[in-house]
């Protein structure tokens, strides 16, 4: 009868501990899950999709991504705003030879309808055929009302070898 009763308060001990576990696990996510809420929401964050293409055709400052919210599409982040990049990912399926991708701030606010847009480099990465990166980034670059984002590849490589761009991030209030 001994053995049983040290069976029984073990058998016991373990399903108490992992209800216990069970329930302050769910405590816990509900915890947090409700205080990012609060976090995102008291700075009016929304959240952004983007996509482009850096390609060996298309000349310096490439063409501005799109970008895209649950709401809206746009290629030069809106009025008000600011555009906080936190990941982007590169695929570079399509790529033949070792290529320099320069990833830019894409200055479209004081674009002239006969000339192309002006773009300053946030980063350039260097790939090999079949390579693909993901870069995050810690507090990510920001891109100002009127601007996007553009891509393109170092000269002298074959022609139409394209490295697909997609990067994430925040439409903020207007940082000042």
């Amino acid at each position: 009868m001994r053995k049983r009763d040290h069976l029984l308060i073990l058998i016991l001990s373990v399903v108490t501990g992992l209800v216990a576990g069970v329930v302050w696990q769910e405590l816990s996510v509900v915890a947090l899950s409700e205080a990012q809420e609060q976090s995102e929401t008291a700075r009016d964050k929304i959240l952004v999709r983007g996509h482009g293409y850096a390609t060996t055709s298309k000349r310096p400052t490439g063409e501005a991504f799109i970008f895209y919210t649950s709401s809206e599409s746009f290629r030069a982040v809106p009025p008000g705003k600011t555009f906080i990049m936190t990941d982007m990912f590169y695929n570079t399926r399509y790529v033949k030879q070792n290529l320099t991708v320069n990833l830019a701030k894409a200055i479209l606010s004081t674009k002239k309808p006969d000339q192309p847009f002006k773009a300053n480099i946030l980063q350039q990465i260097d790939f090999k055929p079949d390579e693909s990166k993901e870069t995050h980034l810690c507090s990510g670059y920001e891109i100002d009302a009127g601007n996007g984002v553009s891509a393109w590849t170092n000269a002298g490589l074959d022609p139409d070898q394209t490295v697909q761009i997609v990067v994430t991030g925040y439409l903020v209030d207007l940082v000042k």
